[in-house]
C-alpha cells in the first residue's frame, strides 16, 4: 500500500498544514523539501502558498478536483497566487461566522458534509462552487465534520465517535463507504494526522501499522 509516515515542521498533525484539492497538495513554503518525494508517490504535486499569512492551510481551505474554497480573510494577493498556480476554480465563500473551512467541510467529487451552522444560502453556494450535493451534519454530535472525516473518491475514514446513523449519512452524501478508525496512535480527529489522494496517503509518524492497514482499507488504497 502507498502510505507514508511523515511529519511537517516537526509536527505529526499534517492536516493542520496540508490540504488536498484534486491533483494538488497545498502546503506552506519549504514543504517540498520535507515531503515532496512522498507526495509525488501518491500522485500529488505540492503547491506552496499561504493563507491569511499563515502556514495552517489545512484549517482554512476545502476543495475537490473542481474547485477550491477559501475564506474571506484570504488576501487578494493570496487569491491571485492560487489562481496563477492551480488549474482549479477558486471561490471565496462569504461566511462571516465560519472561516476555518477545512475544519467545517469534508468533500470529495461526489458530495460534501458541512458544519450545521452554515446558513442555507451558504450551503447552496458550497454546492454550486464544488459541484456536489451538500448536506449539513455532525460526527459524534460534533459540528466540525472536516476534522473528523477524511474522504477521497474511493472511500472514507471516519472518527470512531460517529454513531451508526452519522456513518450511514456520511457514506450516503460522500458516495463512498465510510469505515471507522483512528490515526496518530488513537486520535479520533482523523484529519489531524492524515491527508489522502485516490492513490495513497500521508500519515503522522505515531500512526500504528494496524491503523495504517485500516485506513488503507477505508480509503480503498491498493498496493
Amino acid at each position: 500500500m502507498v502510505v507514508f509516515r511523515v511529519k511537517v515542521f516537526g509536527s505529526y498533525n499534517l492536516g493542520v498544514y496540508l490540504r488536498v484539492a484534486g491533483p494538488y497538495l497545498l502546503a506552506p513554503p519549504a514543504t517540498s523539501r520535507l515531503i515532496g518525494e512522498e507526495a509525488g508517490e501518491i500522485g500529488l504535486r505540492i503547491v506552496e502558498t499561504s493563507v491569511y499569512d499563515s502556514r495552517m492551510l489545512g484549517i482554512f481551505l476545502a476543495g475537490n478536483s473542481k474547485s477550491l474554497l477559501v475564506p474571506p480573510i484570504v488576501s487578494e494577493d493570496e487569491i491571485r497566487s492560487l489562481r496563477d498556480k492551480l488549474d482549479l476554480e477558486i471561490h471565496v465563500l462569504p461566511s462571516a461566522r465560519l472561516t476555518a473551512l477545512g475544519n467545517d467541510i469534508v468533500v470529495n467529487d461526489y458530495g460534501a458534509l458541512v458544519h450545521p451552522l452554515f446558513t442555507d444560502d451558504e450551503v447552496d453556494l458550497i454546492s454550486k462552487f464544488l459541484g456536489v450535493k451538500t448536506v449539513k451534519g455532525r460526527i459524534g454530535g460534533v459540528p466540525v465534520v472536516g476534522s473528523l472525516v477524511v474522504a477521497n473518491n474511493r472511500g472514507c475514514l471516519i472518527s470512531p465517535s460517529a454513531d451508526d446513523a452519522e456513518l450511514r449519512g456520511a457514506s450516503e452524501v460522500l458516495g463512498v463507504e465510510c469505515l471507522r478508525g483512528t490515526v496518530n496512535d488513537g486520535i479520533g480527529y482523523i484529519r489531524l494526522g492524515l491527508v489522502a489522494s485516490d492513490l495513497g496517503a500521508l500519515v503522522g509518524y505515531p500512526t500504528t501499522p494496524v491503523e495504517i492497514e485500516n485506513l488503507a482499507e477505508a480509503l480503498n488504497i491498493e498496493p
